[in-house]
């Protein structure tokens, strides 16, 4: 199929982000796409504050953008939000969107146009939202640089990051993600290449995104990465994902020297994760505490 009329629907998982909802309906109108290759906008919403009056709202505003809401009345989380949008959608590609980023105007067609017969998920390029001034969203950002790195040189169970990506619909239509999974971007990746589909990563689809502000904030997401990677290291393992520890440490060295400063604030940080690891991993599951400092509107600050 010409890629041109291809059809996609923006499948986009929700839990109480009523200050970021709009700003983020308002960087999808930007992007730089025909109205008519929109399938839908597909809102699966755990939400318990404004978050799905908003997106009505928006709907009403913004018909040509065929926002489609569908409201739980309690939490069930990101698999069965991910699952409900593959079983959902109406078209041939499907871009996963967080609600709580910003996207550069070309990322929707830079994912969409590299999905393809033999390619089943392309990755995006998460770019953080830094503030100099806080050692946690340094730390923060410059794990995304380290990983960047990494994703520029080679697949790996780093390639793919839940903020944003695309998948071919009939690659998906018979994967039911299992409620419990953490990392259910990596699994996703996993079950492509299980069905021999290629996995690439496009630097030029560029997201933004917030970093955590607070120690609380940073830890448990550093936790939650650890545990979900756990969760399916026999995947990673099987599909010859995990990388040695001297790539890992030369990429670290290779990103220290071009921010020292950032990598300084992660050493630091990192040195309370022991503690924080032990005492919370237990307390881990797929319902997780979510990141209070990044629900805040966004405000992109140049790092």
């Amino acid at each position: 199929m010409n890629s041109n009329k291809r059809k996609i629907t923006i499948g986009v998982p929700t839990f109480n982000e009523e200050d970021n909802i709009i700003n983020f309906i308002e960087s999808i109108k930007k992007q730089n796409l025909s109205p008519n290759i929109i399938d839908k906008i597909l809102f699966i919403d755990d939400s318990d504050d404004k978050t799905p009056d908003l997106i009505d709202k928006m709907k009403i505003e913004n018909p040509d953008l065929k926002i489609e809401l569908h409201h739980n009345n309690k939490r069930l989380g990101a698999s069965n939000a991910w699952n409900a949008i593959f079983k959902k959608s109406g078209g041939d590609i499907i871009v996963l969107l967080d609600a709580d980023i910003e996207l550069e105007k070309n990322c929707i067609l830079n994912l969409s146009n590299k999905i393809n017969e033999t390619t089943g998920l392309c990755a995006s390029n998460t770019i953080p939202i830094v503030q100099k001034n806080n050692k946690y969203s340094k730390a923060s950002a410059f794990i995304a640089f380290w990983l960047r790195s990494i994703r520029l040189h080679r697949i790996s169970k780093y390639t793919t990051m839940g903020r944003a990506l695309a998948l071919h619909s009939e690659d998906v239509s018979d994967i039911e993600i299992p409620t419990d999974i953490i990392a259910i971007d990596l699994y996703i990746q996993c079950k492509m290449l299980e069905k021999h589909k290629k996995v690439v990563y496009n630097d030029e689809a560029i997201v933004y995104f917030k970093t955590p502000l607070t120690k609380s904030d940073f830890l448990s997401q550093v936790t939650r990465a650890i545990i979900g990677h756990k969760q399916i290291k026999k995947y990673t393992k099987y599909l010859s994902l995990e990388i040695s520890f001297i790539v890992l440490l030369r990429e670290f060295l290779k990103s220290s020297i071009k921010y020292p400063s950032f990598s300084l604030a992660l050493i630091y940080c990192y040195t309370m994760l022991p503690y924080s690891y032990f005492k919370n991993k237990d307390k881990v599951s797929y319902l997780w505490e979510t990141a209070t400092s990044t629900k805040n509107q966004i405000n992109r600050y140049s790092g």
